[in-house]
């Protein structure tokens, strides 16, 4: 495997191996996924996704050792500081393609604590965990009411990162929460 395909990545303290989106395989892959009808929204990485991989590192005692979720974690660089120190993590997206290039991304970097869900997961039957941690999830209308059927089934700690975008105020308008940060378009909120 050309090591091309895979740049350093500093969290905080740690370095790690993240994925490089445009490597020419990689694009192939999502490219594929794309024409057959998958809705893949991971071909850039977006900018809360390191103002949230940041701000795990400077928590991680709020998972440490702990079975963590994360929703739509695409090829998420966020999966590999949570792979690191959790307990166990479960890697959840509605594309295959990029489950599987997450699971190459955390194998690459030597974590092995994790599985992979595929599907909606305001449908799937998800394991009991301690903490759900969430990346731009809230962006649209099918995604707000998504989230809303999954929040009204879930009990616990739900870290969710978005952008302001219609209609994530109306979500939060809608549920207790607490602001955890605001870092450029980024809010962290825990619910």
């Amino acid at each position: 495997m050309p090591s091309s395909l895979f740049q350093p990545f500093t969290i905080g303290q740690e370095t790690f191996a993240l994925m490089d989106l445009t490597h020419p395989r990689v694009e192939k892959e999502i490219m594929d996924e794309m024409s057959s009808g998958v809705e893949v929204y991971y071909d850039v990485r977006w900018d809360i996704t390191e103002v949230l991989t940041g701000w795990l590192s400077k928590n991680i005692e709020l998972f440490k050792d702990k079975r963590v979720l994360i929703l739509g974690a695409g090829v998420g660089a966020e999966t590999l500081i949570l792979g690191r120190h959790a307990r166990h993590i479960w890697i959840n997206d509605l594309s295959p393609t990029a489950l599987a290039l997450c699971r190459e991304q955390l194998a690459w970097n030597d974590i092995q604590n994790f599985t992979s869900l595929a599907g909606r997961y305001e449908q799937l039957d998800l394991p009991e965990v301690d903490l759900i941690i969430a990346s731009f999830l809230v962006y649209n209308d099918d995604t707000y009411h998504a989230m809303n059927a999954f929040m009204d089934e879930h009990q616990g700690d739900i870290i969710l990162v978005n952008e302001p975008l219609d209609p994530f105020p109306k979500f939060l308008a809608k549920r207790s929460h607490q602001i955890l940060f605001k870092e450029g378009s980024a809010i962290g909120v825990l619910f």
